[in-house]
């Protein structure tokens, strides 16, 4: 592997976890869903902590449209 691609492997895969990270949003468990904003959808969780009703939490968004639990 040259170093050009070896250069270009590395900034694909950060430049893919920046984007990732970037789609984080902030929000509150109201209802038993995940709302951010106007928006809500059902969730689960990807990390050990405790949520409950009021809980502010950062989610992420899946492909199924639920959202993925990521931090409190």
């Amino acid at each position: 592997m040259s170093i050009q691609r070896l250069a270009d492997s590395l900034k694909a895969a950060v430049d893919k976890r920046v984007s990732n990270e970037a789609r984080a949003m902030r929000g509150t468990i109201k209802n038993g869903m995940f709302v951010s904003g106007a928006k809500s959808f059902p969730f689960k969780q990807a990390v050990d902590c405790s949520v409950f009703e009021g809980s502010r939490v950062w989610a992420q968004r899946s492909n199924n449209g639920k959202a993925i639990i990521v931090g409190a």
